[in-house]
Order: C-alpha cells, then structure tokens, then sequence
C-alpha cells in the first residue's frame, strides 16, 4: 500500500515539473518569437500551404496542410505560424513523455524531457516550424504504438503503427527508415522475431503505403520530381568524406559538446546490456524484461544515425537535422543509462555529472536565444543566422507600398526574385501576398508559370548583391525591366540587408 502510494505521489510530482518545463518552454519562445519575423523556410511552407498539392519539389505535403489549417483559424500572421511551431514542440513532448514513462517509468520520462530541452537543436530549433518537426511526433507515435503491439501482443496497435506510420510518410521521406529499424529489431530481436513469419507487420507497412499512395501518384504525374531531388540530394555528389566530418562535427553543436558524446556511450551501453546474457547481477546484468526495449531503442536510434553518416560520405550536402530521428529516440535511451548512472550517488556527485551534461548545452541556447534578440557586436554579419529573422516586416511593407505606387491596377500581384526564400518571405510580409515565384530552381514554382504573367506586370526584389544576375535573369523573360525603389534594412543603425525592387513588364 505505502509503495503504491509513492509511486502515485512520484508520478504526480513528475507531471506538475512536466507542466512546468511546458509553460517556461512556450512562454520564452512565444517572448522571443514576437521581436522576430518568420524564418524564410516557414514562409516558403506557408506558400505551400496557398497553394495545396500532394506534392512539392522538395518534400511532401503534410507541412502544407497543418499550416493552412492553423491559418484557416489565427490568419495568416507570424502568430499562427509560432503557434503551429509550439504545438509541434509540446505533442513533440507529451508524446516523447509518454513513451518513456511506458518503458522506463516517471524519472526516466521526466529526464528525457528535460536531454531534450537541453539540446539546442530541440530548444532553439522549436521556434522555428520545419519538416522534421511534423514528422518527428509520427515517429514517436509510431514508435510507442508497434511497441504497445509487440509486449501485449495486440494486433490492433500493430496496424494502427501503420496509420501512424503513413502520415509520417506524408510529413517527410525519411521516415521510411522507421519501419527498416524495426524489421531489423524483429531479425536480431530473440523475444519478437516470431512476429516476422505474421501478417500484421507486412499489414501495417502496406497501410501505411497506402495513406502515402497520393503523394507516390502525384510523383508519377510530375517526373518524379521530389523523389529524384531527394535521392541526389542525400546520397550522391560528395568527394572524399568531407560532408561527413562537417555532419558529425555539427552534432557536438546543436546537441552540445557533452551531450553528444553520451549519446553514443548510451548507444554502446544499450547494445551491452540488450545482449547481456548473465544472471550475476555484478556484471551489469539487465532484466529479461527490460533487454527487448533497450534493443529496441538502441536499433531505433543507430540505424538511422548510421546510415545518414553513411550519407554523408557520399552526399553533396548535408543537413545537420539529419540525425534527430534518430536522437528523438536515442533520449530516452539516454534518460534510461543516467538513471543507472546517478543511481548509489550522493547528492554532490549528481549535481557535478548533471552540470557536465546539461549545462553546455544550455549555456550555448540561452547565448543564441539572447543573441537574437539582444545581438552581440562580435558575431560577424555573414555567419549570423539571426538575420535571416530579421526585417522582413519593413521590406513587406515597402513592397505593398511599390505595389500601390507602381502597379495599382494590376488585378494579380506577383513577386519575383532569385531565391526561393526571399520571395516567399515578401509573399508573407507584403499585405497583399502576391504570388512568389523564384528564378533559382524554377521548378519549385508549381503553383505557376511566369507565362501566367502574361501582358501583365510584375515586381522583383533581390538583395542588392544579387542585382546584377537578377536584372540579367528578368531581362530573359520580360520585355522591359526598370529600377523603381531600393531600400536598407538596419539593425542597431547598422545596414545588415539592403534590396532594389524592379517592375518587369511584358513577357517575351
């Protein structure tokens, strides 16, 4: 009776410190986020989300369709898109809570939490709405459902994976490596590889296909077009490895110096003790119980690790991002090892192996975070990333203004640029969103043509850098480009992103 009771009273105190780190969480992004304007990627999603398909140059559509869902209800202001990025963050949390309370009971759920906010990539990275972001609470409710399946042995957890498991899909490519680790769990897995000669795993991969199956057809129709970008993208390109010392040196930044390195101890740590096979409790001995969910984990979280590093050595780009589907596994992994780790430690040791761990990591968020809104003078302009958050508000509103001033009776309104970025930015900010469209990888455009211009008129922007190539792409296309407006955007009185604006008319 007095066990049960503290274990309720445990499990009460860990959802009023979860309660906790959720408000402190929205309410320091929502702070920071007001005094910054959408990232140029989140504008370029919201495009998508105008203009719904199912499928898009470069990814799927499920990031389209959340956003035009928030935007159907808050509008299309930064605060819809901020409050879709939270949301995001907090079902990211619950869900990641959840599954490591089901495994590893209150403490290790609490202290995955809180690995996770340590991590830049997770703690800076929530103001910001990406791809990953989506597809990561699939993963984690995929993950959570095939387990359910698997250690009560019910069919309907199994296929419901599936369910999960196609949205992911719809979110971003990647996640067809969930189901590969798993298969992988099932060969080397002595408890579960009887489930591989059973019609419910090939069940719930054939669901999950299917949910996926418009984004498969809209490929077919458009030349494969986001199939064959990601392919090249990811896997070919790169020379000599260089790629791969870039991606796992990056790791020690957006998970920070310690974090990292534990990391890959915990996967080590996971591996040993899955495989243990002694009953001698002095040799580290796990529980029968407790060895299928550490390989489960530990399959989860390599797998995906390794074949991106794989990647990498190939790849002509690499996305740092890359690893976290599989660090949003590896973190309850992780809470798992530093429960063994702090367990016979006094009070003393554990605050100095807690302040080696988290506090790298919150030390270079916190820098960051006041970083952008309060900027330090030593950070050189063109290696700070704050500034593609900065300004784009004032030149929208210019933008509308030249519209007004230059092209008052045009019926549809288009911005141009070079990149993809920018126009989308100018498509959010200017009041009137124009249509976007970008010279660089026009094929991007597949919401129009520029030969939807017509006889018509339209407006260029580009940074004042890029004129030159600018004037010489719009030169291509329209009959007549002329220089109407060029404006400077400051930071602290000092230029940090100067723009012409351009009215092309005509098409060739």
């Amino acid at each position: 009776m007095k066990k049960a009771c503290s274990e309720h009273s445990e499990s009460n105190r860990t959802l009023i410190y979860l309660i906790l780190i959720i408000i402190f969480h929205l309410s320091f992004w929502f702070a920071i986020s007001s005094n910054l304007t959408i990232h140029p990627d989140e504008a370029d999603h919201w495009v998508w989300s105008q203009h719904l398909s199912w499928g898009y140059f470069e990814h799927p559509p499920m990031i389209a369709f959340v956003i035009r869902f928030f935007t159907d209800i808050f509008g299309d202001r930064w605060y819809a898109i901020e409050l879709c990025s939270q949301s995001m963050s907090l079902l990211t949390i619950i869900f990641l809570f959840i599954l490591s309370k089901e495994l590893f009971g209150p403490k290790a759920a609490l202290l995955s939490v809180i690995i996770t906010e340590s991590m830049p990539m997770f703690f800076i990275g929530s103001t910001i709405l990406t791809i990953d972001n989506i597809m990561i609470i699939f993963w984690i409710m995929t993950t959570y459902l095939f387990l359910k399946g698997l250690k009560e042995d019910k069919k309907g957890f199994l296929l419901l994976s599936g369910v999960t498991f196609g949205l992911g899909l719809m979110s971003k490519y990647t996640m067809i490596l969930l189901p590969a680790s798993m298969f992988l769990y099932l060969i080397f897995s002595p408890d579960h590889r009887s489930l591989l000669k059973r019609k419910e795993p090939y069940l719930s991969f054939l669901i999950g296909l299917i949910i996926f199956s418009p984004v498969i057809f809209w490929n077919a129709q458009n030349d494969w077009l986001s199939f064959k970008y990601q392919f090249t993208k990811g896997l070919t390109g790169g020379e000599k490895g260089g790629q791969f010392f870039f991606f796992i040196g990056s790791q020690f930044v957006i998970l920070g110096p310690t974090m990292f390195p534990f990391f890959l101890y915990s996967l080590y740590k996971g591996f040993r003790d899955s495989w243990l096979k002694s009953s001698d409790p002095s040799t580290g001995w796990v529980p029968r119980n407790l060895q299928s969910s550490i390989l489960y984990l530990s399959i989860l979280a390599s797998f995906p690790f390794l074949f991106f590093a794989f990647a990498s050595f190939r790849s002509k780009y690499t996305d740092v991002a890359w690893s976290d589907v599989a660090l949003i596994v590896g973190i309850i992994l992780m809470s798992k090892v530093l429960i063994d780790i702090y367990r016979g430690m006094d009070i003393r040791r554990k605050i100095i192996v807690s302040s080696a761990l988290f506090m790298p990591g919150f030390l270079l968020s916190g820098f960051l975070a006041i970083h952008s809104v309060k900027p330090f003078p030593f950070i050189p302009k063109n290696v700070d990333k704050s500034l593609e958050m900065f300004g784009w508000d004032e030149i929208g509103a210019e933008v509308e203004k030249a519209f007004n001033k230059y092209l008052p009776d045009e019926k549809r309104r288009y911005i141009i640029s070079k990149e993809y970025q920018m126009a989308g930015s100018l498509s959010f900010y200017t009041p009137s969103h124009p249509i976007p469209y970008s010279f660089n990888k026009s094929f991007r455009n597949i919401w129009m043509k520029v030969e939807d211009i017509g006889k018509g008129s339209a407006l260029m922007a580009c940074a004042e850098k890029d004129e030159n190539e600018c004037v010489e792409s719009a030169g291509k296309i329209f009959n007549e480009v002329k220089e109407v407006e060029r404006m400077d955007v400051k930071r602290r009185g000092e230029v940090v992103r100067s723009v012409k604006m351009y009215i092309c008319r005509e098409i060739k």
